[in-house]
């Protein structure tokens, strides 16, 4: 893990290394979190992100905002065993490089490529850990876009809402797609943000 969070703070490095002025912040929020065309009777569940995230003005109205995310995700089977849910979590190292179009008042729409590194699987009934699965039935990488919209105030501080669409199958010899969808809410700040509102063209956050 320590490997892959080292590579993604190289991609967010590299991204940014040719940048005029980049603004670099923290970021965490819930979760809510599917296998989606997964066979079995499933449901969402909760579970959260933290990380880190940089922000790129390419133009005035737009930007870009590589991110590094480690993120519980995964499903839950309803009433596996009597009135217990199994709670199947699913954990990865995320980095999102998205495309931001900035509007004047702080709100941004947002949407981009995502790769995702596998780096543990669990199962949980009520409060006990099974050891059902093996980490060898999930592939190690996941492609997936994320799409939403955040906004952005004047003193750094900023909300984020978005949906992570699975692209590839997260499950190893199945002829089934079983794919990641998750609904992401996170707060963030980016460090010596400043918004000049003195110029002679409305400025974008």
């Amino acid at each position: 893990m320590k490997k892959i969070s080292l590579l993604g703070l190289v991609i967010v490095a590299s991204t940014t290394l040719f940048a005029q002025d980049p603004k670099f912040g923290v970021k965490g929020g819930v979760n809510v979190a599917t296998l989606v065309n997964h066979p079995e009777n499933n449901d969402w569940r909760l579970g959260w992100h933290l990380g880190l995230l940089s922000h790129i003005h390419i133009t005035p109205a737009f930007s870009l905002q590589p991110e590094v995310m480690y993120s519980s995700q995964g499903t839950k089977f309803p009433n596996f065993s009597g009135d217990e849910d199994l709670n199947l979590k699913l954990n990865y190292v995320n980095i999102p490089v998205l495309l931001q179009y900035n509007f004047n008042n702080g709100f941004r729409l947002q949407g981009g490529p995502q790769i995702g590194f596998l780096t543990g699987v669990a199962d949980k009934l009520g409060d006990e850990e099974l050891n059902l699965v093996d980490s060898d039935d999930y592939k190690t990488i996941d492609f997936s876009i994320p799409l939403g919209f955040s906004y952005l105030s004047e003193s750094g501080f900023g909300a984020d809402a978005r949906y992570n669409i699975g692209i590839t199958s997260v499950a190893e010899n199945t002829t089934t797609k079983i794919r990641n969808g998750v609904f992401q809410f996170g707060v963030f700040y980016l460090f010596d943000h400043q918004h000049k509102t003195k110029t002679s063209t409305p400025a974008r956050r």
